[in-house]
C-alpha cells in the first residue's frame, strides 16, 4: 500500500481537474483498497470536485468517506465530516450541514488539543451553517472562538479572521446591533484593503459595509462605500454576478433616500 498512498499524496498536490483524473484512476488501479484508504481517497476526491464548483458530486463522494472513516483512528472521519458540512451548505441544505457540523465538531474536540489548527475551520463552518438557520447565538459564539484561534494562529490581520469580523459583522445586524455590526465590517474592509489592495474580496467587504451602513440610514455614507464596493469590482474586471447588482440595487435606494431628504 506504500505505492498506493505515495500516489494519493503526489495526486493532492496537482490542480483540481489534473487531480481527479489521478484520484480516478487509482480507484481502478486498486480495487481493493482498506476502508480507511478508500476513504482517504474519496475525501479527497470529494474536495477536489468541490473545488471545482461541483458540489453534488463532492458531497456523494465525501458521504463515502464518512462511512468507510468510520473506524479510522485520529481526526480523518471527523475532518471528512467538516468538509461534507460546508458542501450540504453549498447544496442549500443547512439543516443537514448544521447536523453533521455539530458531529464534527464533537470528534475534533475530543480528537484534538484545543488549539489545534484544524479546529477552526470546524467552528467556522459549523457558525455558518447556523447562521444560515437562523440560529444567531450558536452562531456567534462558534464564530468568536474560530476568530480567536485564527488570530493565535495567523495573527490578528489574516483573511481568515477577516472572514470571521464579516460574518460576526451580519450577525450583529440580524440581532438588532447595527452600530456594533457597521464597526465590525470596517475592520474586516481594513484587513482587505491591507492584506489584498484591489480585489473581489475587498469589493465584497465595501459592498457589505455600505449594505450595513443603509440598513442604519446612513444613507450618504452608505451610497459612497456602496460607489466605492462597485468601482473596486470593475477594477478586478467584474461587472456583473449576484452580488453586484445587490449593491447597485442598494445604491438606488440610498440616492432615492437622500433625493427625499433634499426636497
Amino acid at each position: 500500500m506504500e505505492d498506493f498512498r505515495s500516489a494519493l499524496n503526489a495526486a493532492r498536490t496537482l490542480p483540481d481537474a489534473q487531480a481527479e483524473e489521478a484520484l480516478r484512476t487509482l480507484l481502478k488501479q486498486y480495487p481493493d483498497l482498506s476502508p480507511e484508504d478508500e476513504g482517504n481517497l474519496r475525501y479527497t476526491l470529494g474536495v477536489v470536485l468541490f473545488h471545482q464548483g461541483r458540489a453534488d458530486e463532492a458531497a456523494h463522494e465525501t458521504e463515502q468517506a464518512c462511512r468507510l472513516l468510520e473506524h479510522a483512528p485520529g481526526a480523518a472521519r471527523a475532518l471528512a465530516l467538516t468538509a461534507l458540512a460546508r458542501m450540504k451548505l453549498a447544496c442549500r441544505d443547512a439543516s443537514g450541514s448544521v447536523n453533521v457540523g455539530r458531529t464534527a465538531l464533537a470528534l475534533l474536540r475530543q480528537s484534538l488539543g484545543p488549539d489545534d489548527p484544524r479546529l477552526a475551520p470546524s467552528l467556522f463552518a459549523l457558525s455558518f451553517g447556523e447562521y444560515e438557520s437562523r440560529n444567531f447565538a450558536e452562531a456567534e459564539a462558534l464564530c468568536l472562538e474560530a476568530r480567536a484561534l485564527w488570530e493565535k494562529q495567523k495573527g490578528p490581520e489574516s483573511l481568515e479572521v477577516s472572514t470571521c469580523l464579516n460574518n460576526l459583522g451580519r450577525i450583529c445586524e440580524e440581532t438588532g446591533r447595527p452600530d456594533e455590526g457597521i464597526a465590525l465590517h470596517r475592520a474586516a474592509l481594513d484587513i482587505r484593503r491591507r492584506v489584498l489592495s484591489d480585489h473581489p474580496e475587498t469589493a465584497f467587504s465595501m459592498g457589505n459595509l455600505g449594505t450595513a451602513l443603509a440598513s442604519a440610514g446612513r444613507w450618504r455614507e452608505a451610497a459612497d462605500m456602496l460607489e466605492q464596493a462597485i468601482a473596486c469590482y470593475a477594477r478586478c474586471g467584474h461587472t456583473g454576478g449576484n452580488d453586484i447588482e445587490g449593491y447597485r440595487r442598494n445604491l438606488e435606494v440610498c440616492r432615492s433616500a437622500l433625493a427625499r431628504e433634499n426636497d
